[in-house]
């Protein structure tokens, strides 16, 4: 249930209220009836008993003439059907019902009360005349009966009560989820390269209305500083450029240098490697900025992609030859697509590199391409350390390490910069595994020459 839409989840919560307060109502309808009902059963037994002491009173002169000749003809019609017990002072029992088999109701509580009599409840009533006592004893099967019918009642409407609940539910949940909607419709184009989007804000001025407008503000909020971050990294990549480019041609003058020391070249080889390092960064993050910029420009041409991917595998040879590893290829003859060939080359290299990377000595890599109807499929696979569990959702982050036990160079860019990449071609670079097998990476593309 909790990946049911909200509407629903309302209808849900609703109906399930609805019957909760359906039983609530009918429980507490039942016992304020049944105490209705036995107050005034209560009233009708005292009247009865009022009843029998005057017919008593007026029956040929009096009780007193006729004590010792008490008779069925003394108890009202009302009575009839009751348990009757007479006493005189002396507690002598003057009359008792012919039906009730010589038990006597005499129990000692003088109030109304409850007793369980042949396996029925019966309500006693003590009433004092003179020197006379009654008790009468009256089943409450009538009472237990239209106690029963209320709470066949109320359950027999919990279906319809489920069902107008539910659908009334869900239509208040649609009307009050209405503006809720169009805030996400309205979210889902606030993207990176969209940030000035703004959620629109309803004319009512109710919570939804002050929610949307401190979203806007936070959005407002955040539009600027990723700008300024866009800004900084960009800036600053594009300041290196030149002093890294001089250092670059000072280093290359001192290795060129005959009256150079052996000593000297070593720490201007070193010296060089770390420029070199430098300047991959300051582009790579020139490059980056630009993506999130959205301004990338592509220039897609005709070319054959199996060429890209000969070539890669080439290199990876070469450069696997050392650690004794493989490089397999399972490519078709011809792989046709139009693309930005540079942007590709540098995904590729990217992978490849990853591949070699987190290898290990005597492992393998694999690549294999196909065409899937419209699309370009590549997939490059290695052996090698799988990237633990905990870290896979943030492989595709920037400066982010797999974190592998084997220490690797590298500053974490290579799959952001080739993912960049491949969604400015409108394609796409996921992980599809990493087990203690293979480590798989899948990149597809558009084939716009089919």
């Amino acid at each position: 249930m909790k990946r049911w839409p909200l509407r629903w989840k309302v209808a849900l919560y609703s109906a399930g209220l609805g019957i909760v307060a359906t039983i609530a109502g009918a429980a507490t309808t039942w016992t304020l009836m049944r105490r209705s009902e036995i107050a005034a059963f209560d009233k009708r037994l005292a009247q009865d008993a009022k009843e029998l002491f005057r017919d008593v009173e007026n029956f040929e002169g009096g009780w007193e003439n006729n004590q010792r000749a008490f008779k069925e003809a003394f108890v009202p019609l009302a009575l009839k059907n009751r348990l009757i017990e007479i006493r005189d002072a002396h507690g002598e029992i003057l009359y008792l019902s012919p039906s009730f088999g010589g038990r006597v109701l005499d129990d000692g509580i003088e109030n109304f009360h409850m007793r369980k009599i042949d396996g029925h409840r019966v309500r006693i009533g003590t009433f004092h005349e003179g020197d006379l006592t009654l008790r009468v004893g009256a089943d409450l099967a009538e009472i237990n009966q239209i106690a029963r019918d209320i709470i066949l009642g109320m359950f027999g409407a919990i279906p319809t009560v489920l069902i107008v609940v539910a659908i009334g539910g869900r239509w208040v949940a649609s009307r009050a989820l209405g503006p809720v909607e169009e805030i996400r419709q309205a979210a889902v184009r606030i993207t990176p390269r969209h940030l000035d989007e703004r959620l629109p804000v309803p004319p009512a001025k109710d919570e939804i209305a002050g929610l949307i407008t401190v979203l806007n503000d936070t959005f407002e909020r955040l539009q600027r500083s990723f700008e300024q971050s866009i800004r900084f990294s960009a800036d600053a990549s594009h300041h290196l450029k030149t002093p890294l480019a001089v250092l670059r041609a000072g280093i290359e003058e001192i290795l060129k240098d005959p009256e150079a020391s052996v000593t000297q070249q070593a720490r201007a080889n070193a010296l060089l490697d770390q420029v070199r390092d430098l300047t991959s960064i300051s582009e790579n993050l020139l490059l980056l900025a630009r993506a999130d910029a959205g301004r990338l420009e592509m220039r897609p041409t005709a070319f054959d992609f199996r060429e890209v991917l000969e070539g890669a595998c080439e290199d990876a040879r070469i450069l696997a030859e050392a650690q004794n590893i493989s490089v397999e290829a399972d490519l078709p003859g011809h792989l046709p697509i139009m693309a930005d060939r540079f942007a590709i080359e540098l995904i590729v290299q990217n992978l490849t590199d990853n591949a070699l990377k987190y290898n290990g000595p005597g492992g393998s890599v694999r690549f294999s391409a196909k065409l899937l109807g419209s699309r370009v499929e590549l997939i490059v696979a290695n052996t090698g350390e799988p990237i633990p569990p905990a870290r896979v959702a943030n492989i595709f982050e920037r400066f982010y390490r797999a974190g592998t036990s084997q220490p690797t160079a590298g500053h974490g860019l290579g799959l952001s910069i080739a993912r960049e990449l491949a969604l400015a071609h409108g394609g796409e670079l996921s992980l599809v595994r990493s087990d203690p097998d293979w480590t798989e990476f899948r990149l597809t593309l558009p084939n716009h020459q089919r």
